[in-house]
């Protein structure tokens, strides 16, 4: 008897920042949206746990300690994964926003941001939170 196939149930974002509590926070307040988030410390963390699929949107801080958002973003995509991707940063004011579209994505946040403003760009890019049709 084949097994039915699992379905995901729900939006899922991949939360990539080395500061602990930007990503506690950040994953708080996108699962009280509603959004199921995995968070990691790093790229190599995230790349290991990476399979096509299994992210609709991924939020890559620009500085991490053992590389960046922009070569990570690369990485992924290296993987033909094409899921959208938003870049958040406090650093690099100016240049960084022009870069960040430069390498593909399609979503940009400063830190400190507003509490809305990382929800609103997810949302702009996959939909609001829930069932995936």
């Amino acid at each position: 008897m084949a097994l039915p196939l699992t379905q995901k149930t729900e939006r899922r974002v991949a939360l990539v920042d080395d500061s602990p509590a930007v990503r506690q926070s950040l994953s708080m307040l996108l699962k009280n949206r509603g959004y199921a988030v995995d968070s990691f410390s790093g790229a190599g963390e995230l790349l290991s746990a990476l399979e096509e699929g299994a992210f609709d949107i991924f939020v890559l801080d620009l500085k991490l300690q053992e590389s960046n958002g922009i070569a990570l973003l690369s990485a992924i995509r290296s993987r033909g994964i094409a899921a959208p991707a938003i870049l958040i940063t406090g650093w690099e004011a100016g240049i960084a926003d022009k870069q960040a579209r430069d390498a593909g994505f399609e979503g940009f946040v400063r830190k400190p941001m507003l509490e809305t403003s990382i929800v609103d760009e997810v949302r702009r890019l996959v939909g609001p939170p829930g069932p995936v049709s």
